[in-house]
């Protein structure tokens, strides 16, 4: 009887950690930023890619760059650890909330003295930051673009 229940045991242990680290997604890192958002999403909302986008990484932060074949838009998306965004909205000039956005989120235009409408949105251990350049309608463009990069973290 002590050999049948030793497999068993070790199963049921076997399952029961298989199911904590899936329900822990935290636990798989941060997600590449240039998997948040497909080539259509982006298209669909912003324009016309030139190409893929290009991704970079330095120490925690790692970022994806689109470029658009008309040459006037341009976007990014970073992913930092969760407490970037305290960061973010302490050097912010003018943070806005934004409601209904992962646990916590802001946006602000200009930051940094550039161009764009930065979002960031931080989601259990992640915060990231759709930034795009200002044009007619971005806030709605971020925003669009942050809701559909949440549903894959």
């Amino acid at each position: 009887m002590r050999r049948s229940s030793k497999p068993v045991l070790f199963m049921s242990v076997s399952l029961c950690l298989s199911n904590m680290l899936v329900a822990q997604p935290s636990l798989a890192g941060p997600p590449d930023p240039c998997s948040l958002l497909t080539t259509a999403e982006v298209e669909q909302v912003v324009g016309k890619l030139k190409g893929p986008p290009t991704s970079d990484k330095e120490g925690a932060a790692s970022w994806c760059n689109y470029e658009f074949a008309n040459g006037k838009d341009a976007m990014e998306v970073w992913v930092f650890p969760s407490e970037a965004i305290g960061r973010g909205r302490t050097i912010s000039k003018d943070p806005v909330t934004v409601k209904g956005l992962g646990d916590e989120a802001f946006m602000d235009r200009g930051m940094h003295g550039l161009n764009y409408v930065n979002l960031y949105v931080k989601k259990g251990g992640t915060t990231i930051n759709v930034s795009i350049q200002k044009t007619a309608g971005d806030e709605e463009k971020v925003n669009a673009l942050a809701q559909k990069a949440l549903r894959r973290f």
